[in-house]
């Protein structure tokens, strides 16, 4: 998978090539299409596809990883003591 952009090496980012694939639609949609860039605007569209999937799969989970972390922390921790401690003391 190429996450670049062509020619230039730097990464493409999830917004860009949700915009880049937006285009290619609407070219894939259009009466005017040249049969001969139509291989290589698919073989681009497959490119952009995998790489949102495989940034929207890296997001998720990194984003279970963060809730798990949160859901492992409990006051207790941080203050040192038990968490039913934290239960009796008043506010």
């Amino acid at each position: 998978m190429n996450d670049r952009e062509p020619g230039n090496g730097e990464a493409i980012g999830y917004a860009d090539a949700m915009a880049e694939l937006e285009v290619i639609l609407e070219e894939l949609e259009g009466d005017d299409l040249d049969v001969d860039v139509l291989a290589e605007r698919v073989r681009r569209a497959s490119e952009l596809i995998k790489l949102c999937r495989g940034r929207i799969t890296r997001a998720q989970d990194d984003v279970a990883r963060i809730v798990a972390d949160l859901e492992e922390f409990s006051p207790a921790e941080a203050e040192g003591g038990d968490a039913g401690d934290l239960a009796a003391e008043p506010f």
